[in-house]
């Protein structure tokens, strides 16, 4: 385990546990056990089998360390969670609804706030998303394999385009054979932008070879459901 994750254990659990928790009957009903005993049983999956070797991508002052631990949270419940009969589709849905349930708990202002930039000021938020880009640029040739970005400037139609030219996520789970998460993993995206109120319309992501992950939220088209997800019907043209 690296250093960084074994210094900030506690933190990590603590964070795992304020996801988990969102969904504590329905973790209780599959595991057929007390919320405390299965989320045991999950982190101490979490802890042994994916945090030992988890890749370093830079630490806390990067944000897409919060990512990669993120989503292995979600693994975990679904690695463990077929122990007890959870299905992928099951589990894939329960893993929209922590998300729905996290982000639902966000402050009104953020929600309002958000979209408000992206729809009014634009730029504003490419010049943000830009510094973000050369951080990530840096980080990178520091500890290679971590996150980077390129923003788009944005047009009439699509006020903000972001594209994820490498990513971490996708790595790990190739790497240690959870490919099979990965799309409901990609898919929680629209999850988020949906609880802004802003359109998600995403046609490319590494997951289906396409060599980089675009969020590109539309001005006018209408705000796509999160379920099921979209990348695992061939006939929807979102990913």
């Amino acid at each position: 385990m690296h250093e960084y994750y074994r210094k900030n254990i506690g933190k990590i659990r603590k964070r795992m546990n304020g996801y988990l928790k969102l969904t504590k009957n329905e973790i209780e009903g599959i595991f057929g056990k007390p919320y405390a005993e299965a989320f045991l049983e999950i982190w101490e999956y979490y802890e042994t089998r994916i945090l030992e070797i988890l890749p370093y991508i830079g630490g806390g002052k990067v944000s897409g360390t919060k990512n990669l631990t993120g989503c292995m949270f979600f693994v975990s419940i679904g690695v463990v969670g077929k122990k007890h009969g959870l299905s992928l589709e099951d589990w894939g849905r329960l893993s929209t609804t922590i998300y729905e349930r996290y982000f639902a708990r966000c402050p009104r202002f953020m929600r309002t706030a958000v979209p408000y930039l992206i729809r009014r000021h634009p730029f504003i938020v490419y010049k943000m998303l830009k510094l973000k880009d050369r951080r990530n640029e840096k980080n990178a040739a520091k500890t290679p394999g971590s996150f980077v970005t390129q923003a788009m400037k944005p047009t009439d139609e699509y006020p903000l385009i972001y594209h994820n030219l490498h990513c971490p996520v996708y790595d790990f789970c190739e790497m240690a054979g959870y490919m099979d998460y990965l799309p409901y993993l990609c898919n929680l995206d629209y999850v988020m932008f949906k609880a802004f109120n802003v359109s998600l319309q995403r046609r490319k992501t590494c997951g289906t070879g396409d060599g980089l992950c675009d969020f590109t939220i539309s001005r006018n088209a209408p705000i796509p459901s999160v379920w099921p997800p979209h990348i695992l019907d061939d006939a929807d043209p979102l990913k």
